[in-house]
């Protein structure tokens, strides 16, 4: 039986806390708002939305 290979780098001290990412589960949970709607889709979703699902506002008219 061989060893499992250390990983290189900093190992995280886990009496530190946990460690967040409020950017990746942000992320996250954009991506799982799409994987919702487009499941609850019968085809392709629409860019409008699409926009919707992530909460992306139209651009206003340029004069």
């Amino acid at each position: 039986m061989t060893a499992s290979p250390r990983p290189e780098g900093p190992v995280p001290d886990p009496a530190a806390g946990p460690l967040a990412d409020d950017a990746l589960a942000e992320e996250i949970e954009l991506y799982a708002d799409v994987v919702v709607a487009a499941s609850e889709s019968d085809g392709p979703l629409a860019d409008s939305d699409l926009d919707r699902v992530l909460g992306v506002e139209e651009p206003a008219e340029r004069d």
